[in-house]
């Protein structure tokens, strides 16, 4: 009997407090942030688009001024909103940018001591085979694009600066209408990336320069021809091979283990 007493005085003892909870519950300015970035990304709510009159936000999610003021600053730092002064003016949205992705992106990459040299070796896995890709789908108004920004490189032969980034908007361009917007997206990060060490190449006034502006020109003027004529094979084959001849002289210029870097 005492045996079993024992047993039912032990049953009878209260449990162990429980481990307290790891799990984070989000702040009401979070959640509020959550619902609008919803919207904006599913199309509710797109670029120039101006939000409701405060007082309509706060009665439509039940909460104070504090609260949704705090969730319009984390929508404003991540580049979804931006706030107008003026007439006419408050928080309206703004889509990304490419520029804005490559900022966050390039911060990490400098963190982790990725190097110009990396970032070309990038560019050669990804863009070549999307142009081959272009050449095989390509519509009448591909080529209209492709022949028109060319055209305009010709007259901008010798200011290098312009030049430059011309050439570097032929590659988006090229990537854009290959019909791939995950790539383009990477693409045009890369090359918000590039632009920055870009100025630096230019920078050094290389006696030569006119003559390389020269040569891309002509490439670029082959590789739309050969998308035109849907020749995807010999179009990947000589943009590989420029991209190549690119990536030689520049980083001669600035150096194989230049780090990326913002700052």
């Amino acid at each position: 009997m005492k045996s079993v007493k024992k047993t039912r005085a032990k049953a009878k003892r209260p449990s162990e407090p429980a481990a307290r909870s790891s799990i984070n519950v989000p702040k009401t300015a979070e959640l509020i942030a959550e619902t609008l970035r919803r919207r904006i990304v599913q199309g509710e709510l797109t670029e120039g688009d101006a939000l409701p009159a405060e007082a309509a936000l706060m009665k439509e999610f039940g909460v104070s001024r504090a609260s949704l003021r705090e969730a319009l600053r984390i929508l404003e730092a991540e580049s979804l909103l931006e706030v107008r002064r003026g007439a006419g003016g408050g928080p309206r949205i703004r889509l990304p940018r490419d520029e804005t992705v490559a900022r966050f992106v390039g911060m990490l990459l400098q963190l982790r001591g990725a190097t110009l040299r990396e970032m070309f070796n990038a560019r050669l896995i990804i863009e070549p085979p999307l142009i081959n890709q272009l050449a095989k789908i390509r519509t009448a108004d591909d080529v209209h694009a492709l022949r028109r920004h060319v055209e305009a490189e010709r007259a901008i032969l010798g200011d290098f600066k312009a030049f430059g980034y011309a050439a570097a908007e032929f590659h988006r361009l090229l990537i854009r209408r290959s019909g791939n917007v995950v790539m383009s997206l990477i693409v045009g990060m890369l090359d918000e990336l590039y632009l920055l060490h870009l100025k630096r190449f230019i920078a050094r006034a290389r006696a030569d320069q006119l003559a390389l502006n020269t040569s891309s020109f002509a490439i670029h003027k082959q590789i739309v021809d050969m998308i035109e004529a849907r020749d995807g094979d010999a179009a990947e084959v000589t943009w590989r091979y420029h991209m190549q001849q690119a990536r030689k002289i520049i980083l001669h210029e600035l150096g194989e283990e230049t780090p990326l870097s913002l700052y």
